[in-house]
């Protein structure tokens, strides 16, 4: 760790120090996690779960955010990945979740247009709209805030379908537009400032809405979101103590 990072995370747990919150991955508690994210009109004005500029969900110590605790406790307390092999593939991860999905059980490919990111993962390129993977690969796929970004989402949707096994899941995670019937997607815009005000953010070239969940089934899923205060994962207390978004769900996308 740099020296001007200790330096900060030092300082920082003394302004925050407390026991309120506590952060899945490292283990430390402050009395509150740091505010973060993208403030967007868009993110407002139409309720985006998983997207938007939030209080309290950013981790001093170790940087984790609201999203990744979540992906991390729905992996640890709702699958079977950390007692059975597991063939997993993870699309341009959140380092946080990827660490913590590092275990004897899982056998984690990382696939990105920018392995010289991921490079402690030994990655592979990967374009997601032509997965180079024989069909049936994986038995779970994570693709965590990228569909947004690609441009023939649909198609990207049918190759995680096609290299997923019959009987696994994919979690397919976007900034999702809860007051949103249609998703907002015009390929007209050219300036980041007219994405912005579109999308919420400048390289999204789409802002999904509820629909989200009808392309998935027509690419072949059988979709299942999975909220961890409605489902009772942990008990009230202990999700609060992870600082997580009630209204943010796990989107599961079985393979029947």
């Amino acid at each position: 760790m740099r020296f001007d990072k200790v330096v900060r995370n030092k300082l920082f747990g003394l302004i925050f120090a407390g026991n309120a919150v506590e952060c899945v991955y490292c283990g430390k508690t402050y009395r509150k996690f740091l505010h973060e994210g993208v403030k967007s009109p868009a993110f407002k004005k139409y309720k985006v779960a998983g997207g938007g500029y939030k209080l309290n969900v950013q981790c001093v110590n170790c940087g984790s955010v609201d999203r990744s605790r979540l992906l991390y406790l729905f992996f640890q307390l709702r699958t079977n990945v950390f007692k059975q092999k597991t063939d997993l593939l993870h699309i341009s991860p959140n380092k946080e979740i990827a660490n913590g999905l590092i275990a004897p059980t899982i056998h984690q490919t990382v696939g990105t247009i920018e392995p010289e990111m991921y490079s402690e993962y030994q990655p592979v390129y990967m374009d997601i709209q032509e997965i180079k993977y024989p069909d049936q690969s994986f038995d779970v796929v994570i693709c965590c805030h990228v569909i947004e970004h690609v441009d023939d989402d649909e198609k990207a949707m049918r190759e995680i379908h096609r290299v997923l096994r019959k009987g696994g899941f994919a979690v397919l995670q976007v900034p999702l537009a809860l007051n949103l019937e249609k998703t907002i997607e015009d390929r007209t815009l050219k300036t980041d400032k007219e994405r912005k005000r579109m999308f919420g953010q400048v390289d999204h070239v789409r802002l999904y809405g509820l629909d989200y969940f009808e392309k998935l089934t027509k690419a072949g899923f059988r979709v299942v979101p999975d909220n961890p205060f409605t489902n009772k994962w942990m008990d009230e207390k202990s999700l609060k103590r992870q600082a997580l978004d009630p209204i943010e769900d796990v989107i599961v996308c079985f393979k029947d």
